[in-house]
C-alpha cells in the first residue's frame, strides 16, 4: 500500500474560512503533498496559497486526520497535517487544482463540509485556545 503525505490549512481572515471546491465538487481545506525536503508546515503555507492565491500565517498546530482512497486501482492511505492559519494577503482565485476558492462566514462551514475529517479539524480550529487569541 502507498502512503501520502500532505499538509494544509484552516485558514481564517476575521470571520470567514477559507475553502476550495475539490475535483469532486466538495467543499474541503486547501491542502497538497508534501515536497522532498520542505517541512509539513512550509507544506501547508505552500499549498494554501498555490491553490487559492491567498497568503496566510502559521498560529499553531491542528494536527493530523488519516483516510483511505484508491487511484487506479491502488488502495492508498493519506495522512494530511492541519494547521490553524491567519490570513495575511490575497485575494481568493482558483487555481488549475481547484474548482473553486472562497471565503465562507465560518457559521456556514460546518454546513458545507461533508469529510469526516475535515469536520473533526475545523472543530478542533474553533476550540484551539489559539483561535480567540491569535486570530
Amino acid at each position: 500500500m502507498q502512503l501520502e503525505v500532505s499538509a494544509g490549512g484552516v485558514l481564517f481572515k476575521d470571520d470567514e474560512v477559507l475553502l476550495v471546491k475539490n475535483p469532486s465538487e466538495v467543499w474541503t481545506f486547501p491542502k497538497g503533498l508534501i515536497e522532498e525536503g520542505e517541512s509539513p508546515e512550509e507544506a501547508a503555507v505552500r499549498e494554501v496559497k498555490e491553490e487559492t492565491g491567498v497568503l496566510g500565517k502559521i498560529v499553531t498546530p491542528l494536527g493530523s486526520v488519516e483516510y483511505y482512497y484508491t487511484r487506479e486501482g491502488q488502495r492508498i492511505k493519506k495522512k494530511v497535517y492541519y494547521y490553524l492559519m491567519k490570513y495575511v494577503e490575497g485575494e481568493p482565485k482558483p487555481s488549475w487544482e481547484v474548482l473553486d476558492a472562497r471565503f465562507f462566514p465560518k457559521h456556514q462551514v460546518l454546513n458545507l463540509l461533508k469529510y469526516k475529517g475535515d469536520i473533526y479539524i475545523f472543530k478542533k480550529a474553533l476550540f484551539s485556545p489559539d483561535f480567540t487569541k491569535d486570530l
